[in-house]
Order: C-alpha cells, then sequence, then structure tokens
C-alpha cells in the first residue's frame, strides 16, 4: 500500500532542517553569499509553519497583537531596563523605582517581552527578578552592538506615525495637500528631517543617526567587505536620495578613508536637515560627504543636475525580507518614500540617460548598482 504524501509542513520542516544544516556545517562548502541568502529562506520558512500550525484565525490575531509587543519593547528599551540591570540580577521593585514608573506598568511589560526571549527571570517563573540575556544585552546603551536608539526611533515616531496611516491615505480633497502619516501624527509641515533640525527636536536627529548607524551594522555590516570599493575613483556619486546610511558604513572604514562621496537629495530643503543629522552624529566626517539636490528621475539628464563622476551608484534592495518590508512600511510613513526593487530601479537608471554598468550583489539588503553616463 503506498504511503500517504507528507503534509506541507513536514515537507517545510524538512526543508528547514536542510537549510539550518548547511549554514551551521562548516563542511558543507557554502559560499559566503549563499550563506546570508539561505538565513532569508530560514526567515520565509519559519513564518510559513507558524501560520501553517496556528491556521489563519489564531496566525491573523497575533500578527495584529505584535504592535503591542513592539511597544513593550520599545517601552522596556526607552527606560533602560537593561542598563539597570548590567550584568547582575534586580527586582521589579528595584527597576521600577529606578526607571520611575509603576511596577504594574514594567511587570506587564518585561513579562511580554520574556515571551519573546528577552532577558531571564531568575529562579522560576513569577520570581520577578530578572537579570540580562545574549537577547537583552544589546537594547544596554554601552553594548558594542547596542540597537538602543534604533529600538527609540521605530517604537517612537515610526510607531506614532503608522498609526496615521489611514489618515494619510485618504484621497485629498479641493486642492488639499498630501501629507505624510508622520506630519499628521507629530503636527508639523514640511519634512521630517526639517522637523529634526529645530532646536526642540534636535534630541531626535541625533537619535536617528544613531539609529541608522546602528541599523547598518545589523543590515549592511558587510557592504565595505563585499564590494570592490577600491576600484572606484572619488568622488563617487549616490543617486539614492537617501540620508547617506550606506556611506555611514564606509566612512569609519580606514581601509577606504580615501573616498570621497557626492549624495543626491531629491528636495532641496532635505539637505539642511539631512547635514544636520551628519552633524550631530558624524560631523568629521562631512569633509568627505557632500549633499546635492536634484533628482535623477527626472526627464532629461540635464535635469536630473547629477554631477558627474567616475561612477553613479545607487543601493536597491534584493531581498524581500520581513525587515526590508517592514522597513518600506517605515519610509511610508515617514516622508511618503518607497523602497523599490533592482527591476524597477535598472528602468529608472536608464530613463535618467544611464547605462547600468555593473550590478553587486552582497550579503546585505542593499545591492550596488553601478551606472555611467551613455
Amino acid at each position: 500500500m503506498p504511503s500517504s504524501p507528507l503534509p506541507d509542513v513536514v515537507l517545510q520542516a524538512q526543508q528547514l532542517l536542510q537549510l539550518v544544516t548547511s549554514i551551521s556545517d562548516p563542511a558543507s562548502g557554502l559560499d559566503p553569499l549563499s550563506a546570508w541568502n539561505a538565513k532569508i529562506q530560514i526567515q520565509h520558512i519559519c513564518d510559513t509553519i507558524l501560520q501553517s500550525t496556528m491556521g489563519p484565525l489564531e496566525y491573523t490575531v497575533l500578527l495584529a497583537e505584535s504592535c503591542q509587543e513592539s511597544q513593550a519593547l520599545h517601552f522596556v528599551t526607552s527606560l533602560g531596563i537593561a542598563d539597570f540591570i548590567g550584568d547582575g540580577e534586580a527586582t521589579l521593585a528595584t527597576l521600577s523605582e529606578k526607571a520611575g514608573v509603576l511596577p504594574q506598568f514594567l511587570g506587564v511589560t518585561m513579562s511580554c517581552v520574556l515571551g519573546r526571549g528577552y532577558f531571564e527571570e531568575v529562579g522560576c517563573f513569577g520570581s520577578r527578578v530578572y537579570k540580562n540575556n545574549e537577547l537583552s544585552q544589546i537594547l544596554r546603551e554601552t553594548h558594542p552592538k547596542s540597537v538602543k536608539a534604533a529600538v527609540g526611533f521605530i517604537g517612537d515616531e515610526g510607531f506614532r506615525a503608522a498609526s496615521r496611516l489611514l489618515d494619510a491615505a485618504k484621497v485629498p480633497q479641493h486642492g488639499e495637500k498630501i501629507l505624510p502619516a508622520g506630519n499628521i501624527a507629530f503636527g508639523f509641515s514640511g519634512t521630517v528631517f526639517d522637523w529634526m533640525s529645530t532646536p526642540e527636536q534636535a534630541w531626535r536627529a541625533e537619535r536617528l543617526g544613531k539609529a541608522m548607524q546602528q541599523l547598518d551594522k545589523s543590515t549592511n555590516i558587510h557592504v565595505s567587505e563585499d564590494f570592490p570599493w577600491h576600484e572606484l575613483n572619488s568622488p563617487i556619486v549616490d543617486v539614492g536620495g537617501g540620508i547617506g546610511s550606506l556611506e555611514m558604513s564606509l566612512v569609519g572604514s580606514k581601509e577606504y578613508s580615501h573616498l570621497e562621496f557626492l549624495i543626491l537629495i531629491f528636495q532641496k530643503p532635505l539637505q539642511w536637515g539631512i547635514m544636520f543629522i551628519w552633524t550631530a552624529r558624524l560631523p568629521e566626517m562631512l569633509k568627505r560627504v557632500s549633499f546635492v539636490p536634484g533628482n535623477f528621475m527626472a526627464s532629461t539628464f540635464e535635469e536630473t543636475n547629477i554631477p558627474e563622476g567616475d561612477r553613479h551608484i545607487d543601493a536597491p534592495p534584493t531581498t524581500s525580507s520581513r525587515f526590508l518590508r517592514a522597513t518600506s512600511m517605515h519610509l511610508l510613513v515617514l516622508n511618503n518614500g518607497a523602497t523599490r526593487t533592482q527591476r524597477e530601479m535598472e528602468c529608472l537608471v536608464h530613463k535618467a540617460g544611464f547605462r547600468v554598468a555593473k550590478v553587486t550583489h552582497m550579503r546585505a539588503l542593499d545591492s550596488v548598482i553601478e551606472a555611467v553616463v551613455g
């Protein structure tokens, strides 16, 4: 009697085991880029297995409730709970007193993040005595891989802006201006960078600068290794129109201390706000990084205002990871921005009068598109 075919979830679990084994076994011969891509596949399969085992109803409710987990993480991180605990142990009463919050609020949020693997409860469940573990350590301000600023930025500006997405998405009536959700949430006009450059919000700009560096360490840490930057001549023109997060990961490297960058900014007002972020975070690097207004999506090359350079680069995302999709939401709610696929970016490059010279995939969310004029 023939055996019944294995359920899909079992096949998925088998595939997951194969992938995890391949990136864990040195003898597998997997090259670094393939190992990176395997990790993205692992994320997808884990999500698929969770969907299959939980079912549509429970999984959907869990996804909707995940905003509460995000805010619990933001709550304990912003309060500095991991910093208070340090290398020892601390009770709920002690932590509440140091943080200046009611024990009820801290107790519930600690229980929430404990369920996601952050911190450890000493002794037994319900002891209300905590210590740091590998996950919670990176919430500390002084940890070399700290993500404290990134969690603060995502849980504050990102979360509050996303809560007004429905308002921002409405079709404008009678000549109304289309405002990003962030403008509606915080009540400012102009760009988010202009807002952060005001004296009252300067602390936000400083935090954003730290957050961008921290996020780059987690997503683009191999950019300096996986692309032959030494083969390019300065200045390197980045036409992506971002805040220079790619450059932030490069300018601190001694190996590439000779490189200079020109970053194209889509709107001239953005130039001042973004320069403020760099001044607050990396003032010494502004000697090697310049910002110029322009738009490489303009209809003619002359209208783009792109400066001359040996190579013009852009860094579109190349994976559809969960992080990338969430980041796309972040860009949308804060400044009506959008991430684009490699194909979309190449079409824009051609339209602007460039020829794609080379595309380099890296162990990062971004790839590098090199383009030359003509």
